[in-house]
C-alpha cells in the first residue's frame, strides 16, 4: 500500500540531519539531459519522475502485452484459413498416382490444399476468455496507475524534504549571524573591561556550533536532493535547483471529512482497490471457462485438394481394319485365297499438363463435427476447482486490500490530529522561547548574565525553530495524505 511507503519517507522529516529514503528506482540517467543549475518546479519533478522511473516502463510493457493478448484472443472467433503444399519424387517399383499402376521409372507429383475450421460452439469458453483478457488489461492499466500514484506521492515527499532542508539551513544561518553580532558586541565589551574574558571565548564557542549546524543543513540539502534525483532517476552528477513553492503556516483546524467518509472516497478512487476487484471478476471468468469444458465442441471444417504428377499421360488408340490373306481353299482343284478383314489398333500418349491437372484433380469436402467430453481423468473437475479457489483467493486479496487501506486510512487520521497537536504546542514553544531569549539578550548586555546562560537561552530557541519547521512540513505532509485518498489537488 501507498501508505507503508508513505510512512517510511515520511518518518525522514522528524530528523534534522539525517535523511534515508527506500528507493528501488536505479540511480542512472535515462534520458536526461538537464544542465547543472537547471531550476524544476514540482511539476516537473513529477513529470520528469513518470517518464524515466524504470518499474513504471516494466508496468508498461506489462499493459502493452496485456493488450496484445486481448486483440489475439479477440480474432480467435473467426474461422481459420491454411493453405498448404507439397513436392514428393519417387524412383524405383512405385504406384503411379494418377492411374495407381505399377511403375517403375522415376516419378514427381505436387498437391496443394486449402482448409479452414471455425468453432461454432466451445462451451463459451472462447466468450469467456475474451471477457478474462479484457479484465486483466484493465487490472493491469490500473496497476500501472497505481504505481504513478505512488510515484507522485514519493516526489512530493522528496520535494517537502528539499524545501524543510532548505528552510533549516535559513534558520542555521539567521542563528549564525546573530551570535556572529553578539561576539561583535562581546569583543568590545571585553575590551572595555565591562565583561570577563571567558565570555567571549563561551560566544566563540557558541558561533562554532552555529557554523556546524550550517555545515549540517547544506550537507542534508545534498542528501535531499539526493534522494529526490533517486526517485526522477536523474544522475547524482547532474546538479539543479527546487523553484521555492508557497508554503504558508497551516491553520490547525479539524479535516473536513472523518475516517469513514475518506475510506468511502479512496476505495471508489484508488487504482489498487479497483484493480483487487478487477481480479476477482476475472477469478469468476476463469471459472465460467473451466464449466465449459464439461459441454461438447462443435466444429466445422472444409477443405479444398487438388495435385499433380509428372507420370499422368494421356492415351489414345487408333483402329483400323487390315485385309490380309487367312489361307486357301480348294475348289475343283483349284486353290483361291481366304482374304480375311481383321482389326487392329494403334496408341500413342501425350504428357497432361500441369495446370489442366490441378483443374481436373479438384476435389472438395465439408464437414461438421460434434466432440463430446465423456471421460478425461477427472481433469475438468481439478481445473474447475482449481479455478474455484482462485477466486476465493482474489476476494481475500481484495478484502485484505480494503481492511489495510482502512487502517492506512485510520492511522493517517490520527497522525494528522498529533501533528496537529504537536504544531501548536512547537508554536507556543517558539513564543516563549523568544520572549525568553530577549530577555537573556538584554541582561548579556549589560552584563548581568554570563554566557554559558545566555547560550543556554539561543539554543533553546535555536532548536525550538528547527523543531516547528519540521512540524510544519509533517503537519502538511500529513493533510496531503488524506487528500490524496480523497483524489485531491495535492498542489500547495
Amino acid at each position: 500500500m501507498l501508505m507503508k511507503l508513505a510512512k517510511i519517507l515520511l518518518s525522514t522529516l522528524l530528523i534534522a540531519h539525517s535523511f534515508a529514503f527506500a528507493q528501488s528506482s536505479a540511480v542512472s540517467g535515462s534520458g536526461d539531459n538537464r544542465s547543472a543549475g537547471d531550476k524544476i518546479s514540482l511539476q516537473d519533478a513529477i513529470d520528469f519522475a513518470l517518464k524515466n522511473n524504470l518499474s513504471i516502463k516494466q508496468n508498461n510493457l506489462q499493459v502493452e502485452q496485456g493488450l496484445n493478448t486481448f486483440e489475439q484472443s479477440k480474432w480467435a472467433r473467426y474461422p481459420n484459413l491454411n493453405a498448404g503444399t507439397n513436392f514428393n519424387l519417387f524412383s524405383g517399383r512405385n504406384i503411379n498416382p494418377y492411374t495407381n499402376g505399377i511403375i517403375t521409372n522415376t516419378v514427381g507429383s505436387n498437391g496443394f490444399g486449402l482448409s479452414s475450421g471455425v468453432t461454432l460452439f466451445d462451451g463459451y469458453q472462447t466468450r469467456n476468455g475474451i471477457a478474462l483478457n479484457q479484465l486483466n488489461l484493465e487490472a493491469s492499466r490500473l496497476d500501472l496507475q497505481a504505481m504513478k500514484n505512488q510515484i507522485t506521492l514519493n516526489v512530493i515527499v522528496g520535494y517537502l524534504n528539499v524545501l524543510s532542508q532548505e528552510d533549516l539551513l535559513a534558520v542555521a544561518q539567521r542563528q549564525m549571524e546573530v551570535t556572529k553580532t553578539q561576539l561583535e558586541r562581546t569583543q568590545k565589551l571585553v575590551n572595555a573591561g565591562s565583561l570577563p574574558e571567558t565570555n567571549l571565548y563561551d560566544i566563540k564557542a557558541q558561533l562554532a556550533n552555529d557554523e556546524l549546524s550550517v555545515v549540517n543543513a547544506e550537507n542534508s540539502i545534498v542528501s535531499a536532493k539526493l534522494t529526490l534525483r533517486q526517485i526522477m532517476n536523474i544522475t547524482a552528477d547532474r546538479d539543479f535547483e527546487v523553484i521555492r513553492v508557497a508554503v504558508p503556516n497551516p491553520n490547525i483546524q479539524p479535516y473536513p471529512n472523518t475516517p469513514a467518509q475518506i475510506f468511502e472516497i479512496a476505495q471508489g478512487y484508488l487504482a489498487d482497490v479497483q484493480a483487487a476487484d478487477m481480479r476477482v471478476k476475472a477469478a469468476q471468468k476463469s471459472v465460467d471457462i473451466a464449466k465449459g469444458l464439461k459441454m461438447p465442441v462443435v466444429s466445422a471444417s472444409a477443405n479444398l485438394n487438388s495435385s499433380s504428377t509428372t507420370a499422368a499421360e494421356k492415351v489414345s488408340v487408333t483402329q483400323k481394319i487390315v485385309e490380309t490373306e487367312a489361307g486357301y481353299v480348294n475348289v475343283a482343284g483349284t486353290r483361291y485365297p481366304v482374304i480375311a478383314y481383321l482389326p487392329t489398333s494403334a496408341s500413342s500418349s501425350e504428357k497432361i499438363p500441369y495446370f489442366r491437372q490441378l483443374t481436373g484433380n479438384a476435389n472438395a469436402s465439408l464437414g461438421l463435427n460434434v466432440r463430446v467430453p465423456i471421460f478425461n481423468g477427472y481433469s475438468t473437475k481439478f481445473r474447475l476447482t482449481n479455478a474455484q479457489i482462485q477466486k476465493k483467493q482474489s476476494e481475500v486479496q481484495a478484502e485484505n486490500v480494503r481492511l489495510r487501506l482502512r487502517q492506512d486510512i485510520d492511522q493517517a487520521y490520527v497522525n494528522l490530529n498529533n501533528s496537529a497537536k504537536r504544531y501548536s504546542a512547537i508554536g507556543n514553544q517558539v513564543k516563549a522561547f523568544e520572549e525568553s531569549f530577549r530577555a537573556a539578550e538584554a541582561k548579556f548586555n549589560v552584563g548581568s548574565l554570563n554566557a554559558l546562560e545566555y547560550s543556554i537561552a539561543k539554543s533553546n530557541l535555536d532548536r525550538a525553530r528547527s523543531n516547528e519547521i519540521q512540524a510544519k512540513y509533517d503537519y502538511i505532509f500529513r493533510i496531503k495524505i488524506l487528500d490524496f485518498y480523497q483524489n485531491k489537488p495535492l498542489s500547495f
